[in-house]
């Protein structure tokens, strides 16, 4: 014997494509490979104007809520090194 219902099997929700988040009133998307392309130059251009500048003004400036992933990037690319600074954590061009 057949075990299990003849009904139609209903579509579950990893079939679906991903929806946008809503936080803040704002629909956030996922971004396109390469598309902070404009903010790296933005960010390398601030530490450059203000050696020895900290993450949370890097943020402020850049009206930006986290900057880690642009900071993280110009690094490994070598265009600037951080330091600490006692607790504070401080970005200078190389």
């Amino acid at each position: 014997m057949k075990r299990g219902s003849k009904a139609p099997k209903k579509t579950t929700k990893a079939g679906r494509a991903p929806k946008a988040v809503k936080r803040g009133g704002r629909a956030i998307k996922s971004a396109k490979p390469g598309s902070q392309g404009g903010d790296l130059e933005k960010t390398l251009a601030l530490i450059r104007a203000h050696p020895g500048i900290r993450p949370s003004e890097i943020n402020r400036r850049l009206n930006r809520v986290e900057s880690d992933g642009l900071r993280a990037t110009l690094i490994k690319r070598g265009l600037i090194r951080k330091a600490k600074d006692g607790s504070a954590m401080r970005y200078y061009p190389v």
